[in-house]
């Protein structure tokens, strides 16, 4: 599986933590949209751009980033969260409580773990169904 060309929305708001996620995706070739550290830039983004994917700061400048979760979610795009809060911030019982949760400090390796959950998976082709065989009626015949 591989991670070259995604495209990932980062939305961090921290400068030293959005630069090691930049970095990591970056060295699996991913094509990092941003980093954003709004609200409103992540929802821009997410509203007019293609993307395979995004990471989202829970916090970004003191506005949760709820909106864009469900905004991503609308347009069935795969994304994680990742926050220093406990999972429990994230309001349930809904769709934002299965989401992928990264804690902080960021694990790179769990970083990219979780990453490659966006990847689509391979489509299968399809398989004929098995051809059913006919069943002739046995006749009797008056000779």
């Amino acid at each position: 599986m591989t991670l070259q060309g995604l495209r990932i929305l980062v939305a961090e708001d921290n400068l030293l933590e959005a630069d090691i996620v930049q970095k990591a995706l970056a060295q699996v070739g991913c094509d990092v949209i941003g980093p954003v550290p709004r609200l409103t830039d992540a929802l821009d983004i997410v509203q007019r751009q293609q993307l395979d994917g995004a990471l989202l700061d829970i916090n970004l400048n003191g506005v949760n980033s709820f909106a864009a979760a469900w905004r991503l979610q609308e347009r069935r795009v795969p994304f994680a969260f990742m926050s220093g809060y406990p999972r429990s911030v994230i309001p349930g019982p809904g769709p934002l409580r299965t989401v992928p949760f990264i804690t902080k400090p960021l694990d790179e390796q769990d970083l990219l773990r979780t990453v490659a959950r966006f990847v689509p998976d391979e489509p299968t082709p399809p398989t004929k169904p098995p051809v059913r065989q006919r069943r002739m009626k046995r006749r009797q015949y008056n000779l």
